[in-house]
């Protein structure tokens, strides 16, 4: 089949050709958004890494809210003002930060991710508590007044990104409470 015979068969049946190239233009359209997500999503991780280290480093927070807060506590409501402050910025930046790493993680190029985070607390291999990253620092505020383990979040959630970019498996265990704090993706 020659060209002008290919032209002339997709001129006389022009219904079948309108919903082909439709149908082409969606899947071409579909996978260049995809790649421009996953594009995206690489430089939001480089981006974080560097504002991880500077700006949002968990480590130096917990040694300055260790000042603001109520002596031998380790729960968000007995901290101050501004330890509170320093404390939802944070959680609020890992909220953002988290789900795109995981999305990033654990897609590929051509095929995006519906891969979520939950981060959750175990005792004796049975998970007691389960918190999504999807509304926000709310529910990691309540998981640590609920088990008074502010400082090993913080420094839990500091070193998650890592353990998801390496496709690893991270638990931190809680002094005193006997739980530990691990992540799953689903």
């Amino acid at each position: 089949m020659t060209l002008n015979e290919f032209i002339q068969l997709a001129v006389d049946n022009y219904v079948y050709t309108a919903i082909v190239v439709i149908i082409i233009t969606l899947v071409i359209l579909r996978i260049r958004k995809t790649i421009r997500i996953h594009i995206g999503s690489k430089k939001y991780v480089k981006k974080s890494r560097k504002l991880r280290k500077r700006k949002f480093n968990g480590i130096t927070l917990v040694d300055k809210i260790k000042r603001k807060r109520k002596k031998k506590t380790n729960n968000y409501l007995k901290l101050t003002y501004s330890g509170k402050r320093k404390v939802k910025k944070y959680l609020n930046y890992k909220s953002e930060e988290l789900p795109i790493i995981t999305k990033y993680s654990y897609g590929k190029l051509f095929k995006r991710s519906n891969n979520k985070l939950i981060i959750f607390a175990k005792r004796d291999k049975k998970i007691i508590k389960r918190v999504n990253l999807k509304k926000g620092p709310k529910n990691i505020i309540d998981f640590v007044n609920r088990y008074e383990c502010l400082n090993e979040m913080i420094v839990y959630l500091h070193n998650l990104p890592v353990a998801i970019l390496d496709q690893q498996d991270y638990e931190l265990n809680v002094k005193g409470k006997e739980i530990s704090l691990g992540y799953k993706i689903k």
